[in-house]
């Protein structure tokens, strides 16, 4: 059988003037964000065309003093952290840009970052092979866990739970709990780093 064909409808070339590190969908699947190594934010709509088809605008651009490495936006919409290549993560109100809160504790930057359902908790994962659960509230270090043998490379949240998996250039993925910080399994099988952007759970009647 032969399925739908992907096609690429619109290309743009001087969305950043250096490498594109990480993409976040907005809440209402409306936008995106991107971060880049030009130390910008850049914030884009999908369009609709008068022909069939999409487009993509930008609209806002969040200036930054480092190279940004990873982006999430909160469910809820109100705040958007970016991992800095200096090893600190900067949460900013999405509606005005203004700075919130900023995280301290990496020794190397952090590659990952997620944030929970319920937009209380962000968990972020460094090349010092740490994974740090922290509160959005106060911007406190709930607990840092030494996660696994080299960089952690990607990190998600479970929707709905405050479970979390994460996955390391040392070919692992571990699920681990949020509140007790407890590590619930872990997952062999890859003789290579495991490298992802985010994960995603699907559930089947």
């Amino acid at each position: 059988m032969n399925g739908p064909k992907a096609e690429m409808t619109e290309e743009i070339h001087d969305a950043h003037t250096k490498e594109i590190w990480s993409m976040c969908l907005y809440a209402d699947k409306k936008g995106f964000v991107t971060a880049s190594a030009d130390q910008t934010v850049k914030f884009w709509s999908f369009e609709a065309l008068k022909a069939e088809g999409w487009s993509v605008v930008h609209t806002r651009t969040l200036q930054l003093q480092e190279d940004a490495l990873a982006v999430k936006l909160s469910p809820d919409g109100r705040l958007i952290a970016v991992s800095l290549m200096d090893s600190t993560i900067k949460v900013f109100f999405v509606d005005s840009l203004k700075f919130f809160l900023s995280l301290y504790g990496h020794k190397l930057p952090a590659l990952t970052l997620d944030i929970s359902s319920d937009s209380t908790l962000i968990v972020t994962g460094s090349a010092d092979k740490n994974v740090k659960i922290w509160g959005l509230d106060f911007g406190d270090c709930h607990k840092s866990i030494f996660a696994h043998d080299d960089s952690v490379t990607g990190v998600g949240f479970v929707p709905n739970t405050h479970y979390f998996f994460t996955v390391g250039k040392d070919g692992l993925l571990k699920q681990w709990d949020a509140d007790n910080y407890e590590r619930i399994i872990t997952l062999k099988g890859h003789i290579n780093e495991v490298i992802i952007q985010k994960v995603f759970f699907f559930t089947t009647k």
